[in-house]
């Protein structure tokens, strides 16, 4: 029986440790883990909670409050009154008092007090400030979400080029070395120099040397995407999009293909909620110069006596009033004055900010275009340019095997393939991070 437990606990952990290895991410199945796990969407998430709470903390603040209070009080020593003997003693002498002791041993305090703001012009602009504020908030996480998206995209992107560069180098690597230990067989047999034979060594360990570098890249364009997806960094992944995959989504036509309307923009939406807020404090400051006016109610019962009678009976004499209280305020030395000036000059600035912000991300996105399209351009021309240095490097190899070109000729061919492939990785990247730039200059989810 133990060894069957045994046997199918090992199953589980086995199948636990395969499934861990196993997990592929589209793109898009990327970004939307990351939306739920990525570590700054998730603080901006609690930001929103966080406004939510205090919009029902602002709107307490005009709700009816109801306070019971409960005093005890046990006088070991009642207080000592002195007052003059000549009121009870016409005849005693005028610098004689008499002692006299008020009050009971024990005295029981039971109030229950209400109160209801009727009227206050600071709490109905605070009111609307806490809602604007929270939607503040969710403007602030809708950001967060599209700079996300974005990350991971772009992170996303650099892994698949940094993969990409790592196939052609494998492949180079392996027709090179193919090369030289043909190289090899025939200078054995003294065919050709031994010089033909170290330029290709050379070569070989040149190419050795950018394939460890690419596999380091690789492994950190992972750990990246792990993190910015909030991943554990030692969970494995696989990329199911290819690159080939996501170039077609990826056109010169694209970045036109809409109107751009900065209202749209996250970042124009943000800050126009900034400018409610400050509108908001000047309409608070001047309201401070209106009254306010507020009702309350209270009812009280006191036990007062020499004996403690509070559980056992005892006689409880009621109190019980209500009122309006009036608040209207009238000389404030010029302090509500100063501030009313400050809050319109912070409205004033808002504004003007507000102005700014929006020619900001016209020239944003007038450069991201234009740094896609360029890039898009690039991408095209690099790519051409590998295809040709391919074949170049292909018939320098055909001529080599047929001694009709030197090792030198076929080093300078090789290092002109190499050099042209590092363009194409770069042009490849660029082009994908344009796209990136151009989401963010947008701002917007789609």
């Amino acid at each position: 029986m133990r060894l069957i437990i045994f046997a199918f606990g090992y199953v589980v952990l086995v199948s636990s440790l395969l499934a861990q290895t196993e997990q592929a991410f589209t793109l898009k199945q990327a970004q939307e883990y990351a939306l739920k796990n990525n570590y700054e969407r998730i603080s901006a998430e609690k930001d929103v909670l966080i406004a939510k709470k205090k919009v029902m903390e602002t709107t307490g603040i005009g709700l009816p409050k109801v306070d019971f209070e409960a005093n005890f009080q046990n006088f070991l020593d009642l207080p000592v009154s002195l007052v003059p003997a000549s009121a009870f003693d016409p005849n005693a002498p005028k610098d004689k008092f008499a002692e006299l002791k008020f009050g009971t041993d024990y005295n029981t305090t039971a109030k229950i007090t209400a109160t209801q703001l009727l009227f206050d012009g600071s709490y109905i602009v605070g009111l609307q400030a806490s809602r604007t504020y929270k939607s503040f908030a969710e403007k602030s996480l809708e950001k967060t979400e599209i700079m996300v998206r974005e990350e991971v995209a772009q992170a996303y992107y650099l892994s698949l080029v940094a993969d990409e560069n790592l196939t052609i180098l494998k492949k180079i690597a392996e027709s090179t070395t193919k090369l030289l230990e043909e190289t090899t067989r025939i200078y054995q047999e003294g065919f050709v120099e031994e010089q033909s034979v170290d330029q290709l060594q050379l070569t070989v360990n040149n190419i050795n040397n950018s394939l460890s570098e690419a596999e380091r890249q690789k492994a950190i364009a992972l750990n990246f995407l792990k993190f910015q997806m909030g991943l554990e960094l030692s969970s494995s992944i696989v990329l199911s999009d290819k690159i080939e995959m996501l170039l077609t989504e990826v056109s010169a036509e694209d970045a036109f293909a809409k109107e751009f309307k900065v209202e749209s923009n996250i970042e124009h939406q943000i800050i126009k909620v900034n400018e409610d807020l400050m509108k908001l404090n000047l309409r608070k400051e001047r309201f401070a110069f209106a009254p306010s006016l507020a009702a309350f109610f209270n009812h009280q019962q006191q036990n007062m006596s020499n004996k403690f009678e509070v559980f056992s009976g005892g006689t409880w004499y009621p109190s019980t009033l209500w009122g309006l209280s009036l608040k209207l305020p009238i000389i404030s030395g010029g302090m509500r004055l100063a501030k009313m000036g400050q809050a319109k000059l912070d409205y004033e600035k808002a504004v003007n900010t507000t102005k700014q912000v929006e020619q900001s991300i016209t020239l944003k996105v007038q450069q991201a275009k234009s740094n896609y399209t360029s890039a898009y351009s690039i991408y095209n021309n690099q790519k051409d340019g590998l295809r040709i240095a391919e074949k170049i490097n292909n018939n320098s190899v055909k001529k080599y095997t047929e001694g009709l070109i030197s090792s030198m000729e076929l080093t300078q061919s090789q290092t002109q393939y190499l050099e042209t492939e590092a363009k194409y990785i770069k042009s490849l990247l660029d082009l994908f991070n344009s796209t990136s730039e151009l989401k963010k200059a947008l701002g917007t989810k789609e």
